[in-house]
């Protein structure tokens, strides 16, 4: 389904089990370690399945700040990711 007025990304972050591995908190910064991969949603056939979908996230769609930063220009200007 295609005519949603917001777009809609996947994003998913790899982590290890242990929240001490991949994040780190204080009152200056949140940081987040591991990679995260994001895909648009858009164009996605519907599904019947409430429970679990399987999506494949190719590993060159990093969930990066400048991917983020593309996304949402992309968006500003009519392009929907």
């Amino acid at each position: 389904m295609d005519d949603f007025a917001i777009p809609r990304i996947l994003v998913v972050v790899l982590i290890p089990e242990t929240p001490e591995d991949w994040l780190t908190q204080s009152e200056t910064e949140l940081c987040i370690r591991n990679c995260g991969y994001w895909i648009s949603l858009r164009g996605m056939p519907e599904t019947p399945n409430t429970n679990s979908v399987n999506v494949t996230i190719p590993k060159t769609n990093q969930f990066t700040v400048a991917a983020l930063q593309s996304i949402m220009e992309g968006i500003s200007q009519g392009v929907q990711p």
